[in-house]
Protein backbone atom coordinates (compact mmCIF):
# COMPACT_ATOMS: atom_id res chain seq x y z
CA UNK A 1 0.00 0.00 0.00
CA UNK A 2 2.60 2.38 0.73
CA UNK A 3 4.23 1.73 -2.73
CA UNK A 4 0.98 2.19 -4.11
CA UNK A 5 0.65 5.60 -2.25
CA UNK A 6 4.35 6.62 -3.69
CA UNK A 7 3.69 5.62 -6.75
CA UNK A 8 0.21 7.50 -7.10
CA UNK A 9 2.05 11.22 -5.25
CA UNK A 10 4.89 10.75 -8.26
CA UNK A 11 2.22 10.00 -11.56
CA UNK A 12 0.67 13.22 -9.89
CA UNK A 13 3.11 15.60 -9.72
CA UNK A 14 4.96 14.34 -12.84
CA UNK A 15 0.96 14.72 -14.85
CA UNK A 16 0.90 18.50 -13.22
CA UNK A 17 4.29 19.39 -14.23
CA UNK A 18 3.70 18.01 -17.38
CA UNK A 19 0.44 20.15 -17.98
CA UNK A 20 -1.00 21.63 -20.60
CA UNK A 21 -0.98 25.32 -21.52
CA UNK A 22 -4.53 27.11 -20.96
CA UNK A 23 -5.24 29.06 -24.40
CA UNK A 24 -6.63 32.67 -22.93
CA UNK A 25 -9.31 34.64 -24.72
CA UNK A 26 -8.30 37.84 -25.43
CA UNK A 27 -10.99 40.66 -25.67
CA UNK A 28 -10.77 43.89 -27.75
CA UNK A 29 -9.38 44.57 -30.67
CA UNK A 30 -8.77 47.86 -33.46
CA UNK A 31 -11.20 50.84 -32.85
CA UNK A 32 -13.93 51.18 -35.90
CA UNK A 33 -14.00 54.15 -37.45
CA UNK A 34 -16.35 55.98 -35.54
CA UNK A 35 -13.49 55.84 -32.37
CA UNK A 36 -15.68 52.42 -31.03
CA UNK A 37 -14.75 48.83 -30.75
CA UNK A 38 -16.59 47.96 -34.66
CA UNK A 39 -18.06 44.66 -35.36
CA UNK A 40 -15.74 44.65 -38.90
CA UNK A 41 -13.66 41.78 -39.75
CA UNK A 42 -11.13 41.58 -37.01
CA UNK A 43 -7.28 40.94 -38.05
CA UNK A 44 -4.84 38.39 -37.11
CA UNK A 45 -4.19 38.74 -33.44
CA UNK A 46 -1.68 37.20 -31.04
CA UNK A 47 -2.62 34.28 -28.69
CA UNK A 48 -1.67 33.86 -24.92
CA UNK A 49 -1.38 30.47 -23.75
CA UNK A 50 -0.36 29.79 -19.55
CA UNK A 51 1.66 27.39 -17.71
CA UNK A 52 3.59 26.76 -15.07
CA UNK A 53 3.51 30.42 -14.58
CA UNK A 54 4.82 30.72 -18.03
CA UNK A 55 3.04 33.55 -20.47
CA UNK A 56 3.64 32.72 -23.68
CA UNK A 57 2.36 35.23 -26.56
CA UNK A 58 2.14 33.71 -30.34
CA UNK A 59 1.95 36.07 -33.00
CA UNK A 60 0.90 35.38 -36.66
CA UNK A 61 3.55 37.98 -37.77
CA UNK A 62 5.91 40.57 -36.85
CA UNK A 63 5.00 42.87 -34.60
CA UNK A 64 7.05 45.76 -33.72
CA UNK A 65 6.79 48.03 -30.41
CA UNK A 66 4.17 45.32 -28.50
CA UNK A 67 3.74 46.48 -25.05
CA UNK A 68 2.50 43.59 -22.53
CA UNK A 69 1.70 44.13 -18.46
CA UNK A 70 0.11 41.87 -16.14
CA UNK A 71 -1.48 42.82 -13.12
CA UNK A 72 -2.82 40.55 -10.30
CA UNK A 73 -6.61 41.06 -9.05
CA UNK A 74 -5.92 44.20 -6.69
CA UNK A 75 -4.74 45.65 -9.92
CA UNK A 76 -0.85 45.74 -8.86
CA UNK A 77 1.39 45.31 -11.84
CA UNK A 78 3.81 41.63 -11.85
CA UNK A 79 5.37 42.45 -15.02
CA UNK A 80 5.44 45.20 -17.56
CA UNK A 81 7.88 45.72 -20.64
CA UNK A 82 7.88 47.21 -24.15
CA UNK A 83 9.12 44.36 -26.51
CA UNK A 84 10.75 46.07 -29.10
CA UNK A 85 10.14 43.20 -31.97
CA UNK A 86 8.03 40.54 -31.21
CA UNK A 87 8.25 37.25 -34.13
CA UNK A 88 5.94 33.98 -34.12
CA UNK A 89 6.66 33.93 -29.92
CA UNK A 90 7.79 35.63 -26.80
CA UNK A 91 8.12 33.84 -23.48
CA UNK A 92 7.34 35.41 -19.75
CA UNK A 93 8.22 33.59 -16.58
CA UNK A 94 6.50 35.13 -13.86
CA UNK A 95 7.87 35.12 -10.28
CA UNK A 96 7.81 32.69 -7.94
CA UNK A 97 4.78 34.14 -5.80
CA UNK A 98 2.57 33.87 -8.59
CA UNK A 99 -0.20 31.80 -7.14
CA UNK A 100 -3.54 30.38 -8.19
CA UNK A 101 -5.33 33.98 -7.61
CA UNK A 102 -6.71 35.78 -10.92
CA UNK A 103 -4.30 37.69 -13.07
CA UNK A 104 -4.99 40.07 -15.90
CA UNK A 105 -2.86 40.32 -19.05
CA UNK A 106 -3.12 43.56 -21.23
CA UNK A 107 -1.07 43.77 -24.89
CA UNK A 108 -1.29 46.57 -27.02
CA UNK A 109 0.26 47.53 -29.96
CA UNK A 110 -0.63 50.47 -33.00
CA UNK A 111 -4.26 50.91 -32.67
CA UNK A 112 -4.95 47.25 -30.90
CA UNK A 113 -5.87 46.68 -26.94
CA UNK A 114 -6.16 43.23 -25.97
CA UNK A 115 -7.35 42.25 -22.15
CA UNK A 116 -7.64 38.48 -21.08
CA UNK A 117 -7.60 36.93 -17.74
CA UNK A 118 -5.97 33.33 -16.26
Amino acid sequence: MKRFFIFMTGLIISLVSFADPIPLSLCGGPPDEHGGKGHREQPLLPSVDYADREVTISVPYQIDDMEVTIRDNQGDVLYSTVIPVIYLQYSIVLPDYVDAAKYSIQIAYGDIHLIGWF
